[in-house]
């Protein structure tokens, strides 16, 4: 039985999409079955400036922004980093220090260290959904292959991916043809 090329091709973008981040949570060494965070590898962040908001539970960073942490190099003009508790408090209590959501504004570029990598202008990084949501003219590329759309939504758990379209930009995808191995 042949498979149709366009669910073929539907199949391998999905796959690409899925291939930028891994099926664990990218902020965590842990695997799937543990959803408690990580503290053996932190995330390490260099900006040009720092603040720190404690009403708000909210660490900016501004400026040159990039965020190395286990698997991928996240840079930016500018993240917004939330936390479920303030960042400062001095209780014991791990689930308050937890981080929330991070946003990465302004000419962002998720670079994977398989050599995948993703380009938007918004990135949102749910914690509790374990999601990416890409948006301003999000593209992510897996070798010479590419999909672009209006938003990228990236289920970090699950094996898969929806890339949108809307009136004034479709998805597009373009992909290359992989060369079969000759048995011998």
């Amino acid at each position: 039985m042949r498979i149709p090329r366009s669910i073929l091709s539907f199949n391998i973008i999905i796959l690409i999409v899925f291939l930028l981040f891994p099926q664990t949570n990218s902020f965590s060494q842990e695997s799937k079955a543990s959803s408690k965070p990580s503290t053996k590898n932190p995330i390490i962040i260099h900006s040009n400036t720092l603040e720190l908001d404690q009403e708000k539970k909210l660490v900016v960073f501004e400026g040159k922004v990039q965020a190395k942490t286990e698997g991928m190099v996240i840079d930016c003009q500018k993240m917004l980093v939330y936390y479920l508790g303030s960042p400062t408090e001095k209780e014991t209590n791990a689930e308050s220090n937890r981080i929330d959501r991070i946003i990465a504004l302004g000419d962002v570029i998720i670079n994977r260290f398989d050599g995948s990598m993703a380009r938007a202008g918004k990135a949102v990084f749910l914690h509790n959904e374990e999601k990416v949501v890409l948006t301003d003219n999000p593209s992510v590329q897996q070798g010479p292959d590419y999909v672009e759309g209006h938003r990228i939504i990236i289920f970090l758990n699950e094996s898969r991916s929806i890339v949108e379209g809307n009136e004034k930009k479709r998805v597009k995808a373009t992909i290359f043809p992989r060369k079969e191995k000759v048995k011998k």
